[in-house]
This record gives structure tokens, sequence and C-alpha cells, in this order.
């Protein structure tokens, strides 16, 4: 795999590393922090992540997995989370081709409806279920964009094992 930026071909990435990062994630999720607006979804990042660049490995039923837990913790309506994390990794999976041909502060404004949807999805579920809107709970707008800010860095972040070369040598171009 090429990275577009800057030109450099990219080493093979480990499955290893790819699970370590999204059970990292998950904890970070899993902290206690609270359900506020400007807390981003740490693992939908993950998830999107590595759907765009290695969707063979995290696939649409990891998202739903790992949307269950985020049901069973966050006390939540079983499958609601686990819906619309397997629902934006489809997308996120189909739309790979063209975002990883962008730069990345293009990316992350091209994920902006993607992790709205994420974040407005349990609002919509609960609206139609009760009937009664939060209006408080449309800063989900805000952590959307929080996690479109967060993106250039979990790409340096997570791109980081694979930009490694594998032996240096000073008088060798490549």
């Amino acid at each position: 795999m090429i990275d577009f930026q800057s030109g450099y071909i990219l080493r093979p990435v480990n499955p290893a590393f790819i699970y370590f990062s999204l059970f990292c994630a998950l904890l970070l999720n899993l902290l206690p922090i609270g359900n506020y607006g400007w807390v981003p979804d740490w693992l939908i990042i993950c998830i999107v992540f590595w759907n765009i660049h290695q969707h063979r490995y995290v696939s649409v039923i990891w998202a739903f997995v790992l949307g269950l837990m985020m049901d069973v913790h966050n006390s939540d309506l079983l499958g609601l989370h686990a819906f619309s994390y397997s629902l934006v990794s489809y997308l996120a999976i189909s739309w790979h081709r063209r975002i990883v041909a962008l730069t990345v502060p293009s990316q992350a404004l091209h994920l902006i409806p993607i992790f709205l949807m994420v974040s407005l999805f349990p609002i919509l579920v609960h609206w139609l279920l009760s009937g009664d809107l939060y209006w408080w709970a449309l800063t989900g707008a805000t952590q959307a964009l929080i996690e479109a800010m967060l993106w250039p860095i979990a790409t340096r972040i997570l791109l980081a094992p694979q930009r490694r070369p594998i032996d240096v040598d000073h008088n060798r171009p490549l």
C-alpha cells in the first residue's frame, strides 16, 4: 500500500497491531468520563480507520460485535450502537477507494457525515421510540466535528508502525 501524501510505500500491517488498537480504543470508550458532547467516540474513529485502510481484517462483523459491547457498557438499547457501527463500517468500506486517494484533511471532511451518522443515530432512535427529543443530545454534532478533527492524529498514530523502514541504509535512495 502507498501513502499518497508522502509517496512512501507502507509495510504490511500486523494484524496484532490492528486488534490491539481496537482494544485500546474500546478501553478509552470504557473510561468513566461521561457521555458529553465533547468526548469523542474513540472506537468509531479506530473502526473507520481500519475499515478504510485494512478492511480485510476489520469487517462489519467486528464493528457489530464492538457495538454490542458499547451497548452493554452504556446500558442502552441492545443493538443500537451495533447497528450504527456496522452501518458506518459498511459505508467506510464502500468509500475506502475514494477516501484513501485524498489528503488527510480532505479525508476528515469526507468523514464528517459518517461520524454524524454514528453520533445522531441513537438520538433519532430514542426519539422514534419514546416521542421525546432531547435537544441537548444534539451535541453529537459537536462530537462528530471533534472526531473529524482527531482524524489526522489518528492517521498519524495508526500508520506509524507501517512507515518504519525495515533496515536503515543511508546510501540507499528508497
